[in-house]
Formats: structure tokens, C-alpha cells, sequence
């Protein structure tokens, strides 16, 4: 029993004495794996700090080397001129030098056996120095830290910069205009003239040559100033003419259109002097075909220095005197003339009051520059207006391209009267009593007008003109008090 209480005891020392060293054993090995953790953390932190400082060392040098020195990079050319290494000043003396000389080269333009000599800056042309010194200027300069100093690398193998040209085309075209305006020979229209029988004599067209100056404009524009051609060939083109003999034949003056007379007093001597100097302004106008006859454009401003003299006219219903008088017995004249002639009316306003010397509905009007009477020339031709007076009379002819058989009448028709009005004004230097007539009314009237035009006696057109309206005037008696 005894000897089993000492085995017991024995084998609790021996597990006692195993267990120790378990624990002796792994208390060692925890020491290693501390050792190794602490090694590698160690590395770490050393690698970091090295990549640390050679990034703050690269980054320093970096800013120091993109630090802007106020001068041009290295390596940076303009146009094959170095301009590296230098301030913007220095390089805008040089590239100022260069563009000048660039702008004073002149070029020959060879036009027949001659070939005067042009400056580009003549011509035209223009050289923005500014803005190619402003990119030399630019370059490992402007952007990020990274871009700046790519640039300035990429400068290290070389950076050209061109010298851009323009040219200013209204320039170009003034030159180009004086500088061959002597060579020009411009075409000539086909001409007429007005024969004693109120015909045309049709004289040829002649075609022209004249500079291409849209060809040479394209060449000039095609021109490199750095490599300069020597001498360009100026071309040639016809100028056909605007109007030819075949067109004058076409459109020529073949015959009387239509012929109006109207009379006047004599003894108003001021009036007929209007009459026959508005008259003399109209004579010989001539109307191209689509064109069209205004009579204050023809016959102009009536004044003093003209030669017109005051005579009654009528303002606001009533006859009182006034600067060219009578003028517009010229007018209507013209009026009826243009209606025979079968003209497109576009503006035409008759008198306040009825006036003697043309039917009801067939007078015309005019005061400059506002109230007048105009025309179209639809008769495919051109016009001629011929006039004359008399002693007593006006005539205006018309002379254009007659249509055979073409006849033309006018029909008034009276829609209604508008009676007189008598009024009585008092006199008191009259005796009581007393009854002097002092102006003879008379009816004021609304017409209408028809144009009826007829070839070979049929029909063709009828046409209702503008309506007239007349205002009466009224009967007017002094009588006494």
C-alpha cells in the first residue's frame, strides 16, 4: 500500500515536471514570433520613410526645375527663329524683325507683257506675332507641376511654334483694283438714241476683258510667305455686256402709244410760264421696261430759283394763291397720256374741287414730294415722253413698243352729285339791303372711272380706276347790313 501511495506520488511529480516544460517551451517560441513581428514592422516603416524622401527629394527637384524664370524654354523655336533661354522682350525684338521682313517681300503679278511689283503687307497680309510668342512663352509654364514638366522636357527635343498668316480680303481687293485698273477693258452696253422721228438707232454691245480677280484672289490666298513663289500669272475673263443690241431690238421705241392735249388761258401769264417750264422738265424722259415714271422725280422741286411763279392753286377746298400754280394741268395731261397707253396706274389722287381743262374723274394732282402721279411701264418696251405747248395748249406724247390693233377709252360715270352750298356774308360798308355775288359756286361730284382696252376690236381688259371725289364749292354773296 505504502508502495502505492510513492507511485502516485512519483508519477504526480513527473506530470508536474512535464507540464513546466511545455509551458518553458511555448513561453520561447511566443518570444520568436514577437521578434519577427517587430523585424518586419521595422522594414516597413524604414521603406516608407526611404519612399517618402524620395518622393519629397523628386518633388523638390521637380519644383525647382519648372520654377519660372521669366524666360523662354530651352529648345523652343518660332518659325526656325531660337528663341530659347530668352526673356519676351528679347524674342518679340527678334520675331518683330522677322515678320517685317516676312511682310516686305514682294511678289510680281504678270499681267500681259508687264508685272508690277506687290508687298504682301499691301496685299494684305497679316502675321500675329503675339500670340506665337505668347505659346513660346507658355510652354513648361502654365498647368500642373507634372505637365509643366513634361513640357519642358518634351522642349529638350525641340518645340517649333509657326508664325500663322491671315490675310484682310477688303485689302487685298483695293489693291488688287488699283493695281490693275488700267488693264481693265470693260464691256459696253448697247446704246440708243432718240432719232427727230421719236425712234431708237441702236448702237452694238462690245464684250469686255477684265482682270479674274477671284481666280488671282484664290492664288494669292494659296500663298505660303515662307516659301515665296516669285511671280504669279494674272488671268483674264469676258465681261459680257448688261444690255445687248438684241434686247434694245426687243424692247425698242416702234411707234406713238398714245397722245393727250389740254388747254389753258393765255392771258395768266404766271400760270402758263408753270406750265411751260414743268412741261420742259418732262420732255425727252425716258422709262426703261419694269421701270417706273414718276412725275415729281422727273420734273423735280418747284421753285423760285427754278423759275416758277405763284398762281392760284387749290388747298383745303378753296383757290388761293401759290407757288406753281397751274402744274398740275401738266400732271393731269400726263395722266390721260399714261391712260391711253395703257400704263399700270400706282398712284394718282385727283382735286379737291372739278377742274375745267380735263373731263370729271380724269385729273391728276401733285404736290412735291408726297402727292404725286405714278406709272408703271408694263408695255414691255421702253418710253419716250414727248411734250409741246402752244400759245393756249399742252400736248404730251407718248412714244414706246406699239401693239397693233390695240385701242384704249375711258368712261366716266357721275354715281352722285353733291349740290352747292350758298352762303352770305355781311358787309358792313354795303348799303342796307345790298347783294353783291362774289364766287359762283358749283357741284362737288363722286365719278367712276373704267379703262376698257380692246385689240382688233374685242375686248381684252376693263379695268375700274381709282374713284374721284370732288367737294362742292360754295355760292358765296356779300350783302349788306
Amino acid at each position: 500500500m505504502e508502495d502505492t501511495e510513492d507511485q502516485k506520488v512519483s508519477q504526480r511529480l513527473e506530470r508536474d515536471k512535464g507540464t513546466k516544460s511545455y509551458e518553458e517551451g511555448n513561453s520561447k517560441k511566443g518570444s520568436r514570433v514577437s521578434l519577427n513581428s517587430l523585424r518586419r514592422r521595422k522594414y516597413f516603416l524604414v521603406s516608407v520613410g526611404l519612399l517618402f524622401i524620395t518622393l519629397l527629394s523628386i518633388g523638390t527637384i521637380a519644383l525647382i526645375y519648372t520654377k519660372d524664370d521669366h524666360r523662354i524654354q530651352e529648345g523652343v523655336t518660332v518659325s526656325g527663329l531660337d528663341v530659347g533661354n530668352l526673356s519676351q522682350d528679347e524674342a518679340k525684338m527678334i520675331i518683330d524683325k522677322e515678320v517685317n521682313s516676312l511682310l516686305g517681300q514682294t511678289i510680281k503679278l504678270k499681267v500681259g507683257s508687264e508685272s508690277p511689283e506687290v508687298k504682301l503687307e499691301d496685299l494684305g497680309f497679316t502675321i500675329n506675332s503675339d500670340l506665337a510668342l505668347q505659346e513660346a512663352y507658355d510652354v513648361g509654364k502654365k498647368g500642373s507641376i507634372y505637365e509643366k514638366l513634361v513640357s519642358k522636357l518634351s522642349a529638350n527635343s525641340g518645340i517649333m511654334i509657326n508664325l500663322s498668316q491671315k490675310i484682310d480680303e477688303s485689302k487685298l481687293r483695293e489693291t488688287l483694283k488699283g493695281t490693275f485698273i488700267k488693264f481693265n477693258k470693260p464691256a459696253t452696253d448697247a446704246t440708243f438714241q432718240i432719232t427727230k422721228e421719236n425712234t431708237m438707232k441702236i448702237s452694238n454691245e462690245q464684250v469686255g476683258q477684265i482682270i479674274d480677280y477671284e481666280a488671282l484672289i484664290k492664288e494669292i490666298e494659296g500663298i505660303d510667305i515662307h516659301k515665296l513663289v516669285p511671280e504669279l500669272q494674272v488671268q483674264f475673263k469676258d465681261q459680257v455686256p448688261l444690255i445687248t443690241a438684241a434686247q434694245l431690238e426687243d424692247q425698242k421705241i416702234t411707234g406713238l402709244l398714245a397722245s393727250y392735249t389740254t388747254r389753258f388761258d393765255p392771258s395768266q401769264t404766271a400760270r402758263t410760264e408753270n406750265v411751260r417750264i414743268a412741261s420742259k422738265a418732262l420732255d425727252m424722259a425716258i422709262i426703261k421696261p419694269g421701270d417706273t415714271l414718276s412725275f415729281n422725280n422727273v420734273v423735280g422741286e418747284r421753285t423760285v430759283e427754278a423759275g416758277y411763279k405763284d398762281a392760284y392753286i387749290i388747298v383745303n377746298g378753296e383757290f388761293v394763291p401759290g407757288l406753281a400754280g397751274g402744274i398740275c394741268q401738266v400732271s393731269t395731261t400726263l395722266y390721260n397720256t399714261g391712260l391711253l397707253a395703257n400704263l399700270g396706274v400706282t398712284q394718282r389722287s385727283n382735286h379737291d374741287l372739278a377742274i375745267s381743262y380735263a373731263p370729271l374723274g380724269q385729273d391728276a394732282t401733285v404736290a412735291y414730294p408726297d402727292l404725286d402721279l405714278k406709272f408703271k411701264n408694263n408695255s414691255g418696251g421702253y418710253l419716250l415722253v414727248r411734250t409741246r405747248t402752244s400759245n393756249n395748249s399742252i400736248t404730251i406724247e407718248m412714244y414706246g413698243k406699239v401693239k397693233p390693233g390695240q385701242q384704249v377709252f375711258i368712261d366716266n360715270t357721275i354715281e352722285s352729285v353733291i349740290p352747292v352750298v350758298e352762303q352770305r356774308l355781311v358787309d358792313e360798308t354795303m348799303a342796307h339791303g345790298a347783294s353783291v355775288l362774289k364766287q359762283q359756286g358749283q357741284p362737288g361730284y363722286i365719278v367712276k372711272s373704267t379703262r376698257t382696252v380692246k385689240v382688233n376690236g374685242v375686248i381684252v381688259n376693263n379695268e375700274q380706276l381709282k374713284q374721284s371725289r370732288y367737294q362742292a364749292l360754295p355760292k358765296i354773296f356779300s350783302v349788306g347790313p
